[in-house]
């Protein structure tokens, strides 16, 4: 009893760095000449709050992963909205002699696409707009910036990219960059998160980023004050991490020695009104959960979609936008293919032909074409026992790689698998550095893998 309760005490005290290692979708801009783009810490006037380039979910929705714009750029796109089915693998496991038509990387040189048009920059586009058969319209769902980002990569030496050798991450530094990571939960710097217009700081999210790009985030109290854990003395990037109703805070070279005593941090309110604007940056800092409860539609809708569409984050849905035949299309390979990367006909859940269709429905009404998104309202934040705790986040090597399963090892390193290509990793949390292990391809398989355990 007393061996189970130590095991489960020191999972317990593990799960905050594997959750935060999950969730880290590393990878800046590789045009940047620092380690951080630099940015007014003022926050903007007017009802729409500036876009805070250091909020990782604004970078996600806006495909700066890699770039943010130009091939580079395109080759996060193409990840997001093509591999899937544009890959060598899932290509030879379902088309076999008729593979080399629909991959990619030499598009350019062919003289016809497969429609039997001249391949130009014009019938490229035409066909990503328009699609075909089992492939969506991306007419609505991709702006004329994102379509000419694809073709710039398409025509690209790297197109196209097959997880044997993803993009480097520029803002993963811990080795240059050698700074130790904090280890004990309390002592470090200190303040005060102040609202003038008189609602509760508790559970507003304080972050320090140190100069290895790691992120250490902590609460704000019931009274507004927060504590760091004790951090190595230097310089650090001090922001909120998910403003939300607010407008974004950032001060850049604070800094830090010892229990060093913060200036008060005074917030703005985006908006007087309790529903907020539905912006982008707003958008993009709602969680799945919070996304799916704003959109309208029955209880029954919800639900279908939910039981769906369960397998993977909301927001990968519905970030899209697409028109009813392209909803259909995609919903048919989601419920009727295998749940995996490699995702083959005939291997998927067996649905109610009814349901699907409610689902193609809603979703085309909810983010179809036409579809106006409403003013939102986020969740309550956390309140007591739920601020006590340290959040840690890690950069990664490499970006575009699907992090998939964490598991901790008995020297208190953290290993993690990566779902479409052949890295795995070992993270060192006590200074954020990553060795990285390349496992040998199999001829005809997927790279990646999906679990990882430590014996």
């Amino acid at each position: 009893m007393k061996r189970d309760k130590q095991a489960w005490m020191l999972i317990a005290g593990m799960l905050v760095s594997w959750a935060a290692l999950l969730t880290v979708s590393s990878g800046l801009w590789q045009a940047q000449a620092q380690n951080r783009p630099a940015q007014p810490s003022a926050a903007g006037a007017g009802s729409q709050p500036p876009l805070d380039e250091l909020q990782r979910s604004n970078r996600i929705d806006s495909y700066w992963l890699v770039a943010k714009d130009g091939a580079a750029r395109g080759e996060t796109l193409y990840f997001y909205k093509c591999w899937t089915c544009h890959n060598q693998y899932t290509i030879q496991a379902q088309y076999g002699d008729k593979a080399p038509f629909l991959r990619l990387q030499d598009l350019y040189q062919r003289p016809k696409l497969n429609s039997g048009q001249p391949v130009s920059d014009a019938a490229v586009i035409e066909q990503i707009k328009n699609g075909s058969g089992g492939m969506p319209s991306f007419r609505t769902n991709m702006p004329d910036a994102d379509i000419a980002d694809l073709v710039s990569y398409l025509k690209s030496g790297r197109c196209c990219v097959e997880g044997d050798n993803p993009p480097s991450n520029p803002w993963y530094v811990a080795e240059k960059q050698k700074w130790p990571v904090q280890t004990a939960t309390k002592g470090g710097a200190r303040g005060m998160v102040q609202i003038p217009t008189g609602e509760s700081p508790e559970g507003i999210m304080v972050q320090l980023i140190a100069q290895n790009n790691v992120r250490t985030t902590v609460y704000a109290q019931e009274d507004g004050s927060f504590e760091f854990p004790a951090m190595q003395a230097g310089s650090y990037t001090l922001r909120i991490a998910k403003p939300l109703e607010y407008k974004p805070y950032r001060r850049d070279g604070v800094r830090i020695d010892g229990a060093t005593r913060l200036p008060n941090i005074a917030l703005e309110r985006v908006t007087k009104s309790e529903d907020l604007p539905a912006t982008p940056a707003i958008l993009s800092q709602l969680s799945g959960s919070e996304m799916l409860w704003n959109l309208p539609g029955t209880n029954f809708e919800k639900q279908v979609f939910n039981s769906g569409c369960g397998c993977h984050s909301y927001q990968q849905t519905f970030r899209n936008r697409f028109d009813e035949r392209s909803w259909r299309v995609i919903v048919n390979r989601m419920t009727h293919y295998s749940g995996a990367t490699l995702i083959n006909p005939g291997q998927g859940r067996v649905e109610d032909g009814a349901k699907e269709e409610v689902l193609v429905k809603w979703l085309t009404r909810v983010r179809g074409p036409d579809s106006v998104d409403m003013p939102v309202q986020p969740f309550p934040r956390p309140r007591g026992s739920s601020t006590r705790v340290v959040i840690t986040e890690y950069e990664l090597p490499r970006v575009l790689i699907s992090p998939h399963d964490v598991h901790g090892d008995s020297q208190g390193n953290i290993w993690y698998s990566s779902h479409k290509t052949p890295y795995v990793g070992k993270l060192d949390p006590k200074t954020g550095i990553i060795t990285e292990y390349k496992v040998p391809l199999i001829p005809g398989a997927l790279p990646g893998t999906h679990r990882v355990w430590v014996e």
